[in-house]
Order: structure tokens, then C-alpha cells, then sequence
């Protein structure tokens, strides 16, 4: 089990789980913070992250903002590695302007997850 504070720097403070993309060659970005959002359908990443990995393009797409706006996307393919659970052949969106990682129902549904609000800690339980 691994325990996990939130992160204060969000008000309020959210839950944030280390994470570390892997491209197809073994090639690795540093531990990387990615915000649990339980209310995003996919995984967001910093395109920079991807290109550094190497990560391949797999397909382009359109995305609904939550205010209803449509955007064309660049979906890539990376492994990720969730504290110690390694999560083979994700999609996600690269992010052209934002710095931060996402990590939505689509990454979050395939980890046992448990988000304690009151005591302030995420927790990825083992399989």
C-alpha cells in the first residue's frame, strides 16, 4: 500500500497520486504529480512528457469541454507506472498549453483507489 498526501497548492487540496510514463524504448520521465480526477472521462498529459518518452501517436480525436466546447486532440500511447502499479498501453491526451497531469476515469478505474477526504491522503491498494 502506498499513502499519498493531497496537495495543498490546490485549494481546496486534492489528491495527487506520484506517477512515472514509460515510452515504447524503456525510456522514462522523472516521478511526475498527476491530480486524481475522478470527474475527467480521459488522462491529460504535458505533450513535452510524451515527446520525451518518445511516446507513439495513436490516433487523433475530438474532445468535449465540460462547458460544451469541442477540441481536436493528439492521443498518444505511454505505459504508466502508478506508485508501484505499472498500467500497460494507456491513451491519452497530450496537452499543447497546460503543465499538469490529469490522470481521469479512464487510468483511475483500473487502480483500487481510496480518496480519504478528512484525513487528507490517497491510497493505492494493492490488487
Amino acid at each position: 500500500m502506498s499513502r499519498h498526501p493531497f496537495d495543498a497548492g490546490y485549494t481546496p487540496p486534492a489528491p495527487v497520486l506520484p506517477i512515472t510514463l514509460i515510452g515504447p524504448d524503456g525510456d522514462r520521465t522523472e516521478v511526475l504529480n498527476a491530480l486524481a480526477d475522478t470527474g475527467a472521462d480521459v488522462s491529460l498529459v504535458p505533450t513535452a512528457h510524451l515527446r520525451q518518452i518518445a511516446a507513439p501517436v495513436a490516433a487523433e480525436a475530438m474532445v468535449r469541454t465540460p462547458w460544451g466546447e469541442r477540441h481536436p486532440v493528439i492521443v498518444y500511447l505511454a505505459d504508466i507506472l502508478v506508485t508501484d502499479t505499472l498500467l500497460p498501453s494507456v491513451y491519452v491526451i497530450g496537452d499543447d498549453l497546460g503543465s499538469e497531469v490529469i490522470l481521469g476515469r479512464d487510468v483511475l478505474n483500473r487502480l483500487r483507489l481510496f480518496i480519504d477526504g478528512p484525513a487528507g491522503y490517497t491510497e493505492v491498494l494493492p490488487e
